[in-house]
C-alpha cells in the first residue's frame, strides 16, 4: 500500500516577497484590521514557519524586515492605517492579494502608469505594460545576448511605432537585474503584438529569431509569453481602472484576450498556406484574413467576442 506524500509549504520559499505574505495575511483577515503585531503573530502560526522551525529550531522572522515591508506597502498605497493604527488593504492591495499577482508587479505597473493620460492606455500599451511584471520576467524567451545594438533598438522601435506612452517605454528599463532585461521585455511585447495580427506563426518566429536563435526556433516561447500575458493582463487593466475610475477597458481587454488566446488561428493559417495550391487553401486563407478584420466589431450575446 502506497504511503502518503509529505506536505511541503511554499509559503516561505527562498524568493518569497514579505510584502506579498503580508498582503495575503490581510486578505485572510477580511475587513478586520490588523496591527503590526497581529500580522507577525499570524505569520508565526503558519504551516510554513512550523516546517522551517522543524528543520532549524532557531529560525525566526526578521521583524525589522517585516516592518519595512509594511512601510513600503503603505507608501505605495496598498495598505492604509485607520485611526486605531490597524492596517487594512486598499483596493490595490486587495487586488494584489486576490489575484495572486506579486506585490512587486503591482508596484511596477502603478509606477509605469504614473503620468500616463487615460486616452493613451491602448491595447499595445496594456500588452507592453504587462511585460514589466515579475510574472512575465520569469518567462524564458530567446535573445542574442551578443547583439547589444540591433536587438535593443529594433524591439524598442517597434513598440514606439505602436504609440506606447513614453512613461511605459521608460518603465521597461526600470526594476531590472541586468542590461538585457529591457530588451527581453520589449521583444516579448512585440511577439504578443505580432501574434494578434494575421501573421503566420512561422512568420512571427522568423521575425523573433532574425538576430539569432533559429536552431531551436521560437514557436514554443512565443506561445508561452502570449499565454502568460493572458493570465496577467486583466490584473494590469484592473490597476489602470483603479487609478483612472472613468476608464472603461472591458471591451478592449476582452478583444485582446481573445486574440492572444485564439490558439487555433495560427494553425489554420499555416494549414491554408500548405493548401494554397488548391482552391480550398485560398478560400480558407482569404476567409481567415477577412474574419480578422471583421471580428473586432462582431458581438455575441451582447459581448465583444474578438
Amino acid at each position: 500500500m502506497a504511503s502518503p506524500e509529505d506536505l511541503h509549504s511554499k509559503f516561505l520559499a527562498d524568493n518569497t516577497d514579505p510584502r506579498s505574505l503580508i498582503v495575503r495575511v490581510l486578505v485572510a483577515a477580511g475587513r478586520v484590521g490588523l496591527s503590526s503585531t497581529d500580522v507577525v503573530e499570524f505569520l508565526e502560526e503558519s504551516f510554513g514557519v512550523f516546517q522551517k522551525k522543524s528543520i532549524d529550531a532557531s529560525w525566526a522572522w526578521n521583524k525589522t524586515e517585516l516592518m519595512q515591508a509594511l512601510k513600503e506597502l503603505r507608501s505605495h498605497k496598498l495598505v492604509e492605517q485607520d485611526k486605531d493604527g490597524l492596517y487594512h488593504l486598499t483596493q490595490l492591495g486587495r487586488l494584489s492579494g486576490e489575484s495572486g499577482v506579486e506585490v512587486e508587479s503591482i508596484i511596477r505597473v502603478v509606477d509605469g502608469l504614473s503620468g500616463v493620460s487615460p486616452a493613451n492606455i491602448s491595447g499595445p500599451t496594456l500588452i507592453t505594460l504587462t511585460q514589466i511584471t515579475t510574472e512575465l520576467d520569469q518567462v524564458v524567451f530567446p535573445l542574442n545576448r551578443k547583439s547589444t545594438q540591433k536587438e535593443p533598438q529594433t524591439w524598442m522601435h517597434e513598440i514606439s511605432k505602436q504609440g506606447v506612452a513614453a512613461q511605459i517605454m521608460r518603465a521597461i528599463s526600470r526594476s531590472t537585474i541586468d542590461a538585457i532585461q529591457p530588451t527581453l521585455r520589449a521583444k516579448k511585447a512585440v511577439a504578443c503584438l505580432l501574434y494578434i495580427t494575421d501573421r503566420l506563426l512561422t512568420e512571427i518566429e522568423n521575425t523573433m529569431t532574425q538576430f539569432g536563435g533559429r536552431l531551436n526556433g521560437a514557436a514554443g516561447p512565443i506561445k508561452n509569453v502570449t499565454s502568460r500575458t493572458c493570465d496577467i493582463l486583466p490584473t494590469v487593466a484592473s490597476i489602470a481602472t483603479l487609478i483612472y475610475p472613468n476608464l472603461d477597458l472591458n471591451n478592449r481587454v476582452q478583444r485582446l484576450l481573445a486574440r492572444l488566446d485564439w490558439v487555433f488561428l495560427p494553425i489554420l493559417l499555416s494549414l491554408a498556406l500548405v493548401l494554397v495550391e488548391f482552391q480550398t487553401g485560398v478560400i480558407i486563407l482569404t476567409f481567415l484574413k477577412q474574419a480578422l478584420k471583421q471580428l473586432n466589431n462582431l458581438k455575441i450575446q451582447g459581448k465583444v467576442f474578438y
